[in-house]
């Protein structure tokens, strides 16, 4: 007999249909894994995306640096040497992506050439979005480079010898130097007028350096104190050179006055065997000052007559004087005006000028400097120059020539006293021979002119030893001629070392120059 099922067995049916999920686990699995297999693949195309946008951002920092360095050349070396860089960290077709190019669309700076941006797109293939219809990814990498200079004091050493008014290609060689000079310290400043912790100073050199007349007090007291008395002063022949110092030199409230002397001093020491000679020793009253004497025989147009210096235009007693040191300062005016007073005479001493550009640069002499910058001073000092290894600083000093030495090798009177002791007396600074350790009477006819030439050479190697062994940096530029050899060694490596042959030779290395002292930083 058929039983009709009852409510309750009715029920239990319904409950078991319901509760058996055989098959339909089946059924919504087939639903879900297309969006599980998309967002699987979202988590690994978005891994292959943070890879892409690491290395596009390390290849823009790279490009960034390069047209930092490069920002004052035209813009297609900009853009090439950006691109050299950027192809190195990111090579072309990784991961699939397009080539990038490095050009206005992607490289741009502001109106002071100080703040560069780049930035790139690259598409991305996606591996295991494209079944969410999401075949590409776009990732964007920016990078802003800020200019910034590292804090630095920088001498520059120039030639301003005779052989500097010579024409290379179709400019005198002093003029095409000034805008040499002028635009490495425009590429340093930008357009500001100063920068924090940033002070250039200027040697002019030729076989005498001028420390400017305001340093009278390097001087011995006896000197200093004829210097600064008319009545009696040695240069009174020449006195319409009356230099009012500004300042009080002798205590006594009267605003003192140089009768006569431009400001160069003779060298301690001897250019045979000496030492002091190539050393940052502050004064220790034994400088004397320069005197080209009226008996001096070599040049006829030099002698002086009693009423003062001839007609010739010869300066006597500060004959073959060049224009006075700059020391640091902080003005890019100041400093482009002093390197436009450079004017071309005498010879050639390389070694005066690189100790003295030592000297401008010496904390030994610090707070010894008349006009010496005050501005932007780091905290703890009241003068310059800086101590050795300052923190975040740099001491630099470039050489410049277009010859070789010839001190000693023409019978003239120089920084280390006189070749041929003709007619004088004890009575004028100079007296001392110092070309040789055995004093005076051993006359130019002893030595040959390669002889001198080597000894001077010798005064720059060690200059130059004693100069890198306290941290400083040494550029040398040869411009034309000059001891090839003897500019490399002295450099601080060989990249440190230039020779030009033509004028726009030296304005691309002076370029060079400024841009690798501009220091650069990542801003964001």
């Amino acid at each position: 007999m058929n039983k009709r099922p009852s409510l309750g067995s009715l029920g239990r049916t319904i409950k078991e249909f319901i509760g058996n999920t055989r098959g339909a686990s089946a059924v919504i699995i087939a639903f879900l894994a297309i969006p599980i297999f998309g967002f699987i693949g979202l988590s690994v195309d978005l891994g292959r995306a943070y890879v892409l946008k690491s290395k596009l951002s390390t290849a823009l920092d790279a490009a960034g640096l390069a047209a930092g360095r490069n920002i004052y050349s035209p813009d297609a070396e900009i853009y090439a040497d950006a691109q050299k860089y950027f192809d190195a960290n990111f090579p072309s077709g990784y991961m699939g992506t397009a080539a990038i190019t490095m050009d206005a669309t992607t490289i741009s700076w502001d109106a002071t050439k100080e703040n560069i941006t780049l930035a790139v797109n690259a598409n991305m293939n996606t591996t295991f979005m494209n079944v969410l219809n999401h075949e590409s990814l776009t990732v964007g990498a920016t990078t802003e480079i800020k200019r910034d200079n590292r804090g630095m004091e920088l001498i520059l050493v120039l030639d301003n010898t005779g052989s500097m008014n010579s024409y290379t290609s179709g400019t005198k060689r002093i003029e095409t130097l000034k805008t040499a000079s002028k635009n490495l310290i425009d590429i340093l400043y930008g357009t500001d007028e100063t920068r924090d912790k940033l002070w250039v100073g200027v040697v002019p050199y030729t076989t005498q350096v001028n420390v400017g007349p305001q340093n009278v007090n390097f001087l011995k007291t006896a000197d200093r104190d004829n210097i600064l008395n008319n009545s009696t002063s040695i240069f009174t022949a020449d006195n319409y050179h009356n230099y009012p110092l500004g300042r009080d030199v002798t205590g006594d409230s009267i605003d003192d006055t140089v009768y006569g002397w431009e400001g160069c001093v003779e060298m301690r020491d001897h250019l045979d065997g000496g030492t002091v000679d190539v050393s940052d020793d502050p004064p220790a009253n034994d400088f004397i000052p320069y005197f080209f004497s009226s008996d001096e025989a070599y040049d006829e147009r030099n002698k002086w007559v009693s009423n003062g210096v001839t007609s010739s235009g010869s300066r006597s007693p500060n004959k073959y004087c060049p224009p006075p040191i700059l020391p640091l300062t902080a003005e890019k005016t100041t400093i482009k005006n002093h390197i436009d007073t450079m004017v071309t005479d005498g010879a050639t001493a390389v070694n005066l000028g690189l100790v003295w550009g030592w000297r401008a640069i010496s904390p030994r002499w610090n707070g010894l400097w008349y006009g010496s910058s005050t501005v932007n001073l780091l905290s703890g000092y009241s003068a310059l120059p800086l101590d050795y290894n300052e923190e975040f600083m740099d001491k630099v000093v470039i050489l410049m020539t277009d010859g070789l030495n010839t001190l000693g090798t023409y019978g003239i009177y120089h920084a280390y006293g006189r070749q041929k002791e003709v007619g004088v007396t004890s009575s004028d600074p100079g007296f001392d021979n110092k070309l040789h350790t055995s004093g005076e009477g051993v006359l130019s006819e002893n030595k040959t002119g390669t002889q001198y030439v080597a000894m001077d050479d010798a005064k720059v190697t060690a200059a130059c030893t004693n100069m890198k062994a306290e941290g400083i940096i040494i550029y040398t530029v040869i411009f034309v001629s000059g001891n090839e050899s003897l500019f490399q060694n002295c450099a601080t490596s060989t990249k440190h070392y230039f020779k030009a042959t033509t004028a726009n030779d030296l304005l691309d290395d002076f370029n060079t120059i400024g841009e690798e002292l501009s220091n650069l930083r990542i801003s964001k």
